[in-house]
């Protein structure tokens, strides 16, 4: 069994899981990226260079990839990859190729935040208020609803990229030109909280939730992280994930406030932060070659450490 991880840039760690899953089994794991100096290239059985996914012959070259290394599935580590997987899902697939990734209308509800604050409210989940509408935020604020600091994000980002702090009116007006490509947030003080998850791609089951509460965030990623054990969280993911309906990995973040938990952002692909699950026994590498080789997988009944933290480092390779 030979999988193929694509846009791996500097995720080295779950790179190096998938390889010591795949060569149980005697297969490689084949890794590719547009950038020459992605450093998590390095730690696969076999990886190629690619053009950047909005190539025009992207499709096709990865296709003629996996051909060429018989590849049995294929996963992205990257948002807007996601949205290009699950369009040409079936073309894959006629080709024997499982294509780890949630149907297109889950992939545009979590990518578009605006959409996902809509999701959220239509299916009764805790939600951040979000603004699309320039006047609205004017009136919100002007009429107490709303106060600064704001923040503005890009609608469709990821990573952190673009993130502003707003703390005035004349701020504000600055971001006036570009109300449609950007949401307007509050400001939420409160303790922030990632959850990896896991749901069959066969059963279409939750087999695993682990909870944590970010102590360190860098470049949008977890950076140090505290195990937890918190029955109210964990049953509030269990409902936005049936409601939903993703498959495989799953990130959730979500920040607790005066009213209880609220859900910012749903990121169905594995987290920066998933290596805290993996080495807390929540094997979501393992999950998908199950799935991959057509068997369910059983619920897992969570029972990790409460507790354990995690503190990434920095490492490097020369080329």
């Amino acid at each position: 069994m030979n999988i193929l991880l694509c846009s791996v840039g500097r995720r080295v760690k779950l790179v190096e899981y998938f390889k010591a899953a795949c060569n149980e089994r005697n297969g490689k794991i084949i890794a590719i990226d547009c950038d020459s100096t992605a450093a998590a290239l390095y730690f696969a059985d076999e990886y190629e260079i690619v053009p950047r996914i909005d190539h025009p012959e992207y499709i096709s070259i990865v296709k003629h990839l996996c051909r060429q290394y018989e590849i049995s599935a294929i996963l992205s580590l990257i948002d807007p990859e996601l949205s290009l997987l699950a369009t040409h899902k079936e073309e894959f697939e006629l080709e024997g190729v499982t294509v780890v990734v949630s149907n297109p209308d889950v992939i545009e509800t979590s990518f578009d935040k605006y959409l996902t604050y809509e999701f959220l409210k239509a299916n009764n989940l805790p939600f951040v208020p979000t603004y699309t509408d320039y006047n609205q935020v004017i009136n919100e604020v002007q009429n107490n609803n709303l106060e600064f600091p704001l923040i503005a994000k890009p609608r469709h980002g990821s990573a952190s990229i673009g993130i502003t702090k707003v703390h005035n009116m004349k701020e504000l007006e600055v971001l006036k030109e570009e109300s449609q490509k950007i949401v307007i947030q509050p400001f939420l003080k409160g303790e922030e909280y990632g959850v990896d998850c896991y749901v069959d791609i066969i059963s279409k089951e939750t087999i695993s939730i682990f909870l944590k509460k970010k102590l360190r965030m860098r470049g949008g990623e977890t950076d140090k992280s505290v195990s937890i054990v918190d029955p109210a969280l964990r049953t509030l993911i269990e409902q936005l994930l049936k409601a939903l309906g993703p498959i495989g990995p799953v990130d959730v973040d979500c920040f607790m406030t005066n009213n209880g938990y609220v859900i910012s952002e749903i990121n169905p692909r594995f987290g920066g932060g998933y290596l805290h699950a993996y080495e807390a026994g929540q094997n979501f590498v393992k999950y998908i070659i199950k799935n991959i080789c057509g068997n369910k997988n059983i619920p897992n009944e969570n029972v990790y450490k409460e507790g354990t933290i995690l503190v990434k480092y920095d490492s490097f390779i020369i080329m």
